[in-house]
């Protein structure tokens, strides 16, 4: 009967039915029976928050000290939940403030976690301890400051809360607070004389955490506590370098006009400039260089700044390390240089950017590992990068502008020189300049005006040849078999004849029409001078095949030097 009563006294009190309440307990006076949870009545009333059944509960003898499966108690439901009128009714009762829960957790804590003020100040004008630990060793202030409770945090410290308390890990209020950027409780931190310089979990310090998510107010805040700038997380990195991966442009510069040293590597070698480039941040690039950061130094990669900000293909940042003179001749682990990266990336401002000091020029004949020069690999494109920059440059001598810079004037005084008909060849000429002056431009228009004067811009032109037998022989051939083993024998041998007549008829139109004269037949004469050439160039392929070397031209005079 005991249990079926209690059991309806635990329905009433779940319900708020308060009249059936007080009247069951006229009847019965056990009020402390517990449910499947070990909650007693009181407990469900405290976490419910009504006053008058509390009132009704105790005054019927309610045991405010007991606990449930969990260690809880109606002090700490009530403190968690914020219900200030419950827990000033169990107060009176005399209950247990220092009482803990299963995770050692008091009724303190949990205001303080919760941000329930007023019951934090109730607890604390009855005696209740702010320098309590949990688990892990988390004090109150700990929980307040971490989840921005700032009106807690100053009341803790009123009230004799440590201002420098860690957890298990070593991490401040300070820390904790400045890790969400909470700038009041930094702030009532801060005044109370918290150490800005004190290392929690990971060695980050109330600086670094601050950085790190960016709150620009927090930091200022902090830096005016003259922290020191220089200190390092585990993975060794300053608030500076943390700032400048992110990209926390103010940040950066607050640090730097609070003295921070620029050029400190991480544990992975990488500095700050390095991180700043990898992540694109221009301006505070910009900044960095303001302060003299070292443009050559050698990240993890063993890539500087500028190889790296190359292959990201930021062209602000790469014209900002050249303005500080970067060294464009730096090279990776391929032995690449800028300019490799910039002509294989096909990035024509770029590689105009590196080459505008004409001393860069010679990198353009610069070997990687590989072998690879720039110039190599921009003549294996199809279109020319450096044709195109020089161009812009107006150095190019199919350019108007190229004659207007007297490059034919040259070129045709020269050619008339060496035309002289008392001249013997072979003539050999060297021409010495600077890079960027234009002599190689010059070189060919002098090419180019030699061709004119001996007239030798007469092309070779298709000729019959034992080699032509064979390649044709040797291609219908191939093709005959190919249809013979897939298809027929006979229609193999069909195939193979016919296409071999084909190619025999325009052989034969372009040996005759390559030398007839007029513009009707300018089609087989650029057809039968293309031919030559690249059968030219078979037939010396097949010399060094079989180590049988073209032979040179006898030499019959002899060269005169120009006077």
């Amino acid at each position: 009967m005991s249990v079926l009563i209690s059991q309806s006294v635990i329905n009433y009190v779940e319900e708020e039915n308060i009249p059936a309440l007080k009247a069951l307990l006229e009847k019965c006076k056990d009020v402390d029976e517990r449910n499947e949870c070990g909650q007693t009545p009181l407990m469900i009333a405290a976490q419910q928050g009504n006053l008058e059944i509390v009132k009704e509960l105790i005054k019927n003898g309610a045991n405010c000290n007991l606990e449930d499966l969990d260690n809880w108690t109606a002090l700490i439901s009530a403190s968690k939940e914020g219900h200030m009128h419950i827990v000033e009714e169990l107060l009176k009762c005399g209950v247990n403030l220092e009482h803990r829960d299963m995770g050692g957790w008091t009724a303190l804590m949990w205001a303080c976690y919760k941000g329930r003020t007023e019951v934090v100040e109730l607890l604390l004008s009855h005696g209740a301890n702010p320098n309590v630990t949990g688990l892990y060793s988390v004090y109150p202030i700990i929980w307040a400051a971490g989840r921005g409770h700032a009106d807690i945090v100053h009341i803790l410290l009123q009230n004799g809360a440590k201002v420098n308390c860690s957890d298990k890990y070593g991490t401040t209020p300070l820390v904790w607070a400045a890790r969400k950027g909470h700038l009041e409780c930094v702030k009532h931190l801060l005044a109370m004389g918290a150490d800005v310089d004190q290392e929690g979990a990971n060695s980050m310090t109330a600086l670094i955490v601050a950085v790190k998510g960016g709150y620009t107010q927090s930091v200022k805040e902090i830096l005016k506590r003259n922290p020191n700038v220089n200190l390092t997380d585990k993975d060794g990195n300053t608030a500076l370098m943390i700032a400048s991966k992110e990209g926390h442009t103010e940040i950066v510069q607050d640090l730097l006009d609070a003295g921070t040293y620029v050029n400190i590597p991480d544990r992975s070698g990488d500095t700050v400039l390095i991180g700043a480039v990898r992540g694109g941040h221009v301006e505070i690039v910009r900044a960095l260089l303001q302060k003299y950061a070292d443009i050559d130094i050698r990240g993890q990669d063993g890539e500087t700044p500028l190889i790296k900000a190359t292959k990201m293909r930021n062209i602000e940042v790469v014209e900002l390390l050249l303005d500080k003179g970067a060294k464009v001749s730096a090279v990776d682990k391929k032995g690449d240089t800028p300019l490799h990266i910039a002509i294989r990336g096909r990035s024509r401002r770029l590689a105009e950017l590196l080459l505008r000091n004409p001393k860069d020029g010679r990198l353009l004949y610069r070997p990687n590992k590989a072998g690879e020069t720039p110039y190599n690999i921009d003549c294996s494109h199809q279109k020319s990068i450096l044709t195109q920059i020089f161009g812009a440059r107006h150095l190019s001598p199919t350019e108007t502008d190229g004659d207007m810079l007297g490059y034919d004037l040259y070129s045709s005084a020269l050619a008339d020189i060496l035309s002289e008909p008392t001249m013997q060849p072979p003539i050999c000429v060297g021409l010495y300049a600077q890079w960027g002056s234009g002599k190689s431009f010059l070189l060919k228009k002098l090419e180019d005006e030699m061709k004119t004067f001996a007239g030798q811009q007469i092309e070779p032109l298709f000729q019959f040849s034992w080699l032509i037998v064979f390649i044709t022989v040797l291609l219908c051939g191939s093709v005959g078999l190919l249809f013979a083993f897939t298809v027929d024998p006979n229609l193999g041998i069909a195939v193979s004849l016919s296409f071999l007549a084909l190619l025999y008829i325009f052989f034969i139109v372009i040996y005759f029409g390559g030398r007839r004269e007029g513009e009707r037949w300018n089609w087989a004469w650029v057809l039968s001078t293309r031919l030559a050439r690249h059968i030219g160039y078979l037939e010396l392929l097949f010399k060094l095949m079989f180590v049988n070397p073209p032979e040179l031209p006898e030499q019959t005079t002899k060269a005169l030097p120009v006077r």
